[in-house]
């Protein structure tokens, strides 16, 4: 059940989205932006940055040390059709204020316009480079970890089968926040759990332009499709009870700690699918980024 307090926000901040399709989406990205812009958010250090034409963000806490910050390369949410630095400002604030670590937003190119892999790939571009640029960030390149949510979650999980499969240099861990692992769309709550905006026909829409033709299945669409997880780096899947996507992230979870990978799931309750874009002026949106926070440093600080 939602919580009731979000719930009320929710309700009173509904209208109908307008039609799914390219011509769209450019308004579509500029109201995301708008909104991402309009949401309460602690002062951090925060400086651009480029790895070849791809635009960064990197946050760091005031008063940080100048060296050695563990760093979250944090994949934005978004249907993978939406969202950029300025949709996801205030989480990676958040995140970078209350676990007291470094983070880089990564401004991964969208679809329709660019279909798989090209998101996959700038994160993967995007991820080499905080690893080989560490130092000069002030961070400790051995405590690099990889984390979105939902679209960007599942670009994480990609990522991190991509990155085994290539023979690269591992995120310490991944942090999946509610992700899309199964592009079938063959989980139950796919059906199960109704969400407004967030429906089967929303779904595949995103999906066809993200996919653009290619097998849904392939593990790098579909983690949980991947037949061999073994070897990943460990895991922190959180999901939330009012999402569709909740067995993806669950699902995952059991995937792989059957291949032997250490794995942390826990389900928030009362949280929506898209909790992180919502203010924390909302107590419950506020308890999670807490939790959110206290697992991120938790785990930098065990590696």
């Amino acid at each position: 059940m939602l919580d009731d307090e979000i719930a009320a926000v929710l309700l009173t901040d509904a209208q109908a989205p307008p039609p799914l399709d390219p011509q769209s989406l450019p308004l579509m990205r500029q109201a995301m932006s708008q909104v991402g812009r309009t949401l309460p958010a602690p002062d951090v250090v925060c400086v651009a940055h480029l790895a070849g034409a791809i635009p960064l963000r990197l946050y760091k806490p005031v008063g940080a040390s100048p060296a050695g910050l563990p760093l979250l390369v944090f994949l934005h949410g978004g249907g993978w059709v939406l969202g950029n630095l300025e949709s996801h400002d205030a989480p990676c604030r958040l995140l970078a204020d209350r676990a007291q670590c470094a983070v880089l937003a990564v401004d991964y190119r969208l679809a329709p316009e660019h279909p798989f892999p090209a998101a996959l790939d700038d994160c993967a571009v995007a991820f080499r480079w905080a690893v080989d640029n560490a130092e000069g960030l002030g961070c400790d390149s051995a405590r690099i970890a990889v984390g979105g949510e939902s679209a960007g979650a599942n670009l994480a999980a990609a990522l991190a089968i991509a990155v085994r499969d290539r023979g690269g240099v591992q995120p310490a861990f991944q942090f999946l926040v509610h992700p899309a692992t199964d592009l079938t769309l063959n989980q139950p709550s796919i059906d199960a759990v109704g969400f407004a905006g967030l429906t089967r026909s929303f779904l595949e829409k995103v999906i066809r332009m993200y996919a653009d033709g290619q097998d849904l299945a392939a593990p790098l669409l579909s983690p949980l499709r991947c037949q061999d997880l073994a070897g990943l780096p460990r895991a922190f899947v959180y999901t939330v009870e009012v999402d569709p996507l909740r067995d993806d992230g669950e699902c995952y979870a059991i995937a792989l700690a059957q291949a032997d990978v250490e794995v942390t799931v826990r389900r928030l309750a009362g949280l929506p699918h898209g909790f992180m874009f919502l203010p924390v002026s909302l107590g419950a949106v506020d308890r999670a980024f807490d939790l959110l926070a206290v697992s991120l440093a938790t785990a930098f600080r065990h590696i």
